[in-house]
């Protein structure tokens, strides 16, 4: 396992366009630090897609706060659209296949990076495992799971962040039943109709769960430690042939990266629009997920967030 990380680290971190995506992103950081309310002079006025793996999710909130706030007009990107593929897998097909020009579908992607993939992060946007695993009422253990069918998504970060919570546990990979079913919405119908036992969801989709009896078990953020979770992803290609938008579009996430961190009701409104819960909804998640929006990477966070991906 050590070894296989070894190779795969490299492919990460080593090499000419890694460093060159890095120098960039660091770059444009530190403009969006120093300059957050100073527009480009010109407007990128194509479409450019930008696209999200799950609706309402709190993982994903700076991407579409910073379309909801205006940010990404103000940074000379009027044309920008926020748009939802669901599922990570589906996000990094699309992102590869040049479909859309930015995605958020981290754990997922650094697989496509180990097959060789010229994909490049830009930018964290949320440092937290925001997953719940929900079960029903009479599960008091992760034991309690033995055998048991736990809805995840095949090829997503809830099936390797559920293995790797195993792992932590001690507990093998054939511990339980997995069963595909992607998207919070059937993975509430599967709890709902009794089809599975337990499922991994991120907040605030497991809010109703919670309101018809079922149980939040385990939140994985208190049980891995500043593990990054969601970022902006891109091309080499976009990288290289459209770094101004590049530019652009990063100033406007970390800005909204700020806001919600900064500001306590507009992050407050900013969940409540961007997940469609109400104010007392949205201001427990603000307070659960505050600390997670937070826009530097470190290439050990890189290494942790890989070693979830690889249990599988």
């Amino acid at each position: 396992m050590a070894q296989s990380l070894k190779r795969r680290s490299r492919v990460l971190t080593d090499g000419p366009d890694w460093a060159s995506a890095c120098a960039i992103c660091a770059a444009v950081l530190v403009l969006s630090i120093l300059l957050p309310c100073t527009p480009l002079s010109a407007q990128y006025t194509k479409p450019v897609y930008i696209s999200l793996p799950s609706a309402g999710n709190v993982q994903h909130l700076a991407l579409a706060a910073a379309k909801h706030k205006g940010f990404y007009e103000e940074m000379g990107v009027p044309n920008a659209q926020v748009v939802l593929l669901r599922g990570n897998s589906v996000n990094v097909q699309a992102i590869v296949s040049e479909s859309v020009h930015f995605a958020s579908a981290f754990g997922p992607s650094m697989l496509a990076m180990f097959r060789g993939e010229q994909l490049r992060i830009l930018v964290q946007i949320f440092n937290q495992i925001p997953f719940s695993l929900v079960t029903r009422p009479e599960v008091n253990r992760l034991e309690d799971l033995k055998g048991a069918k736990i809805a995840v998504t095949f090829g997503g970060s809830t099936h390797s962040v559920l293995v790797a919570l195993l792992a932590r546990c001690g507990l093998p990979q054939n511990f339980a039943e997995y069963l595909n079913i992607p998207g919070d919405q059937a993975k509430t119908a599967a709890l709902m109709q009794g089809r599975a036992v337990a499922a991994l969801m991120a907040p605030p989709a497991d809010r109703f769960l919670l309101k018809e009896g079922f149980k939040r078990l385990i939140y994985l953020g208190d049980v891995f430690k500043g593990v990054p979770f969601s970022a902006l992803l891109t091309t080499s290609k976009v990288i290289r042939e459209e770094p101004d938008l590049v530019e652009r579009v990063v100033k406007a996430v970390v800005k909204a990266l700020l806001f919600i961190r900064e500001n306590r009701d507009g992050g407050i409104e900013a969940i409540m629009q961007h997940g469609k819960v109400d104010k007392e909804i949205a201001t427990s998640l603000y307070d659960l997920t505050r600390d997670a929006y937070i826009p530097t990477l470190s290439s050990e966070g890189v290494m942790q967030r890989a070693e979830l991906e690889i249990a599988l």
